[in-house]
């Protein structure tokens, strides 16, 4: 039995280093973009940390061995589009298969979010516009509200005069998570109470597209069918990778709250480019 599958995504643009072609060469015959390639020291990184199993399986023949015991994550594939044109791409994403027996550690989203950050640094300057993250829910048992509220103060210690606006929306298949559609109303005062003030929720968001993202859900076969069910805006001190994914774990844990069980897409992305 396959093991659930959470990806990760950071959307912006990417001007490589001017040094990039003088350091990295690649034979012309091989398999791959130099992204794939250059991507995988994300995956090293993790491994490093301890974040993810060598071997890249949680189980074998339906048991953990101590060869491939479980850590954070597995590794499973990782991508991204570096296209020097100046428009919002995906420019790095990371899948990987989580563990669902107990204890169950959490959602490696944070920990993803942050190898990818460091990888696309070594590359060139980032313009990060927009954050996606497939959840499997019914791998979210551990209630990690509290730890949600411990990072409120982190985030609070930021420039008070500074805005960003922020949209964040939930995707889903039409039928499925063992539950109502989310309430948006609910998530918002959900998402309201953890964040202690460090963010500020609108009342209300207009529909359309949202610019900080090059997502396509029917491209993916993860995601094939999803929808998207719910948005709302808010603005925030500060933007980066980091706060990015504080909203998604706010709402995935909101989420879990509600009793949702089916995978599920939460985005976070800039309301609109920078100048």
């Amino acid at each position: 039995m396959f093991p659930p599958s959470v990806v990760v995504g950071l959307h912006g643009t990417l001007q490589r280093h001017p040094w990039f072609d003088r350091v990295v060469t690649r034979d012309a015959d091989a398999e791959g973009s130099v992204e794939e390639e250059l991507l995988f020291l994300a995956v090293d990184r993790a491994g490093s940390y301890g974040w993810r199993t060598v071997g890249g399986l949680l189980h074998e023949d339906g048991e953990v061995t101590a060869e491939h015991e479980p850590t954070a994550w597995a590794h499973e594939d990782v991508g991204g589009d570096w296209t020097q044109d100046g428009e919002v791409r995906q420019l790095a994403w990371l899948g990987a298969g989580v563990h669902i027996d107990p204890p169950r550690p959490g959602l490696p989203v944070r920990p993803i979010a942050l190898v990818l950050s460091d990888t696309l640094a070594r590359v060139g300057t980032v313009t990060f516009t927009g954050l996606h993250a497939l959840l499997p829910l019914q791998a979210t048992e551990r209630d990690t509200a509290f730890h949600q509220i411990e990072l409120a103060p982190w985030f609070d210690l930021a420039d008070p005069d500074a805005r960003h606006e922020v949209l964040v929306t939930v995707s889903c298949r039409p039928g499925a998570g063992g539950a109502a559609e989310p309430d948006t109303a609910a998530l918002r005062e959900a998402v309201r109470e953890k964040a202690q003030g460090a963010v500020d929720i609108a009342p209300s968001v207009a529909e359309g597209s949202l610019p900080g993202l090059a997502l396509d859900l029917d491209r993916s076969t993860h995601t094939h069918g999803m929808r998207e069910v719910l948005r709302f805006g808010c603005a925030t001190r500060e933007w980066s990778p980091d706060v990015a994914v504080w909203l998604v774990e706010m709402v995935a844990e909101a989420l879990r709250e509600a009793g949702r069980v089916a995978p599920t897409v939460v985005t976070v992305s800039l309301a609109a480019l920078p100048a």
